[in-house]
């Protein structure tokens, strides 16, 4: 079982002066049988890619798909 995320893209505060763009295109596929390692500085969007992929988030645009 693959989990493919096509070119995702989240903004928080969108429209506002305040607005921060936390992910920018990211296009990856995942094979669920296999462990994967997201490595990053702090602020670099780990944790808010890893929200999105457990749908405890929704993405400002994008696609994911999940596929046998």
């Amino acid at each position: 079982m693959t989990t493919e995320l096509k070119d995702i893209r989240k903004v928080f505060n969108q429209g506002k002066p305040n607005e921060f763009v936390a992910l920018r295109g990211i296009t990856l596929a995942l094979d669920t049988r296999k462990v994967t390692v997201l490595k990053g500085p702090s602020g670099s969007g780990k944790t808010t890619l890893l929200s999105i992929i457990g749908c405890m988030a929704r993405p400002t645009s994008g696609r994911i798909v999940v596929a046998e």
